[in-house]
Parts: C-alpha cells; structure tokens; sequence
C-alpha cells in the first residue's frame, strides 16, 4: 500500500478539503487521503497532503511552525476577514508604517485570539460557518496561540504586506483584524500564501499537474522523512521490541521532553516516540503496532 506525503502547492480559489481529495483517483480507493493544516481557499501555498498510513501522523505535522506572507487591506472589514467576503464598514484612518512597527511587537509571543466566525472550528457538530451563513450567534471563546514573528515586508498605499512565523491554530484573518483595531481601524486579508509548513518550503512545492498514476510512488515523501520537523531517535533490536510491546524505557536522550521519529538499526521509521522525565514511550507507531499509543 502506498504511504506518505505529498508536499503541494495548493492555488488560490479551491478548499484544502477539495483540492486533497483530487489525489485520490490516483491512488487506491481504499487508502485514505488527508491535509495538515487547512488552508482557506482565498490561500495559497504549502499543503502537506498524507496518504494511507501516514494520515496518522497529520496532528504531529499540523502542530509545527508555519509562516506566511500576508497582504493586508487597511481600511477594509468584511462579513470573512477576508476580500472574498461582503464588506461591512469602511475606515479613512490609515496608519503609518511607523505605528505598525510599534504595534506588531505586542502580537508577538503567546498571545490570546478569537477564531473567525467563518471557519472550519466546530460548535456542536457543526463548522462555525454554518451558524455564520444562517446568521445564528454562537459564543466563541479566545484559544492562546503563539507567534514566533512578524515582519513587514513592505506598506504602499493601503496594502501592508506581513511575513508571519506562527504555531498551530494561528488565524491569519484575525491577527490581521486584530492589529489593525488597536490602531482604530479595520483590515482584511486580500492575498495570503503559506511559504513554508513543518519544515517544508514552497520552493519544493509539487503542482498536482505534475503528480500521475505512474509517478506519485516515485513523487511520495515516505512517513519518516515527512516527519523532518521532529528529531530522530535510532534504538537496538531489543530496545525496538520492548518500546513495540508498550514498555516504557529508562534512557539519557530521553531528557528532553518531546516527540521523536523512532528508526530501527536498519534504517526503518517505527513512528513517533514520547519522551519524558527521562523515560520513552510509545506514542504513535506503525505497522503491526498501531494500537499502542494514542489515536490521534
């Protein structure tokens, strides 16, 4: 069976879910097909697509670093947070380049934002957008997010385009309206592309026109290598068996509380391994192991 990821670069003006899925005429109907990290379709860029056995792994990927770079309307709010929904209000009040600088510096760190009401979040079963589309308020509560960094590339006109280094969760659409209501004014996203997600680039980005029936196992990215964010962990035969068989094992490396890929003496990715308070535990791991571990 085929399994892995796929690195693409998905256009602007289709859904992650939709696009994903154009990958499976192309493999077999049984194995299953997945993002990391959704993408709204008004975005662009990197998009980790996971194939059979390594749509396991799409939480570990989904919670590492991406950045972006976005382009910000100022003086603009809509209905989405974006340019592809109705505009709702208007503002002449344009900020220098200068009150920016000022302002991007308290959105940095671990910082508190309320997802958009047009979003993939669910309340009750339901994405917050079908409650948006029927006009139904719901309460949505603030998450902590963090941002690693934010730079302006360049301000001309009423166009602030920003690079953004962020963890899991971040929403663009909201930073945006956010730093530019501290400054008395609105702002929407007009153009956003993801440049790089758990590592990968978008210089290495695949376009799905390249990917076909004949190549995609030559194209595939194998589960360990897609896993590059997390730090490897290579373990003798007998360490391999007893971690197999659930055992938690006293080890050095295992200082440093984290995940890790765990790699046999010869070379093959097990999966992912927990470490904590000196000890290594199974996590999430492969083939005839799949059910020690969480189910994430």
């Amino acid at each position: 069976m085929l399994s892995g990821a796929l690195i693409l670069n998905k256009p602007s003006g289709v859904s992650s879910g939709v696009f994903s899925r154009k990958l499976k005429t192309l493999v077999n109907h049984k194995e299953k097909v997945g993002h990391a990290g959704t993408l709204d379709p008004l975005a662009s860029g990197v998009l980790i697509v996971c194939i059979g056995q390594m749509t396991k792994f799409i939480n570990y990927l989904t919670n590492e670093t991406k950045t972006y770079v976005a382009e910000i309307t100022v003086g603009i709010k809509t209905t989405t947070g974006d340019i592809d929904g109705d505009v709702i209000d208007f503002s002449k009040n344009l900020p220098s380049k200068e009150e920016f600088e000022i302002e991007i510096i308290n959105f940095i760190g671990d910082v508190n934002q309320k997802p958009p009401m047009f979003s993939s979040l669910k309340f009750k079963g339901k994405p917050y957008r079908y409650y948006a589309k029927k006009g139904i308020p719901i309460q949505i509560k603030e998450r902590k997010i963090r941002i690693e960094n934010i730079q302006i590339i360049s301000f001309l006109e009423n166009k602030l385009k920003l690079k953004v280094d962020c963890g899991p969760g971040t929403y663009i659409r909201s930073l945006a309206e956010d730093i530019c209501e501290k400054l008395g004014t609105f702002g929407c996203i007009s153009n956003l592309t993801r440049i790089q997600s758990a590592g990968f680039q978008i210089e290495s980005c695949l376009e799905l026109s390249e990917i076909t029936e004949e190549n995609i196992d030559r194209k595939i990215i194998s589960p360990g290598d897609a896993l590059r964010a997390l730090d490897r962990i290579q373990c003798r035969p007998e360490i391999v068996e007893k971690i197999t068989n659930g055992q938690m094992i006293e080890m050095e490396r295992a200082s440093d509380n984290g995940f890790f890929r765990l790699f046999d003496i010869e070379e093959n990715f097990l999966g992912i391994v927990e470490s904590y308070g000196g000890f290594l535990k199974p996590k999430r791991l492969l083939g005839n192991f799949n059910k020690i571990g969480d189910s994430s």
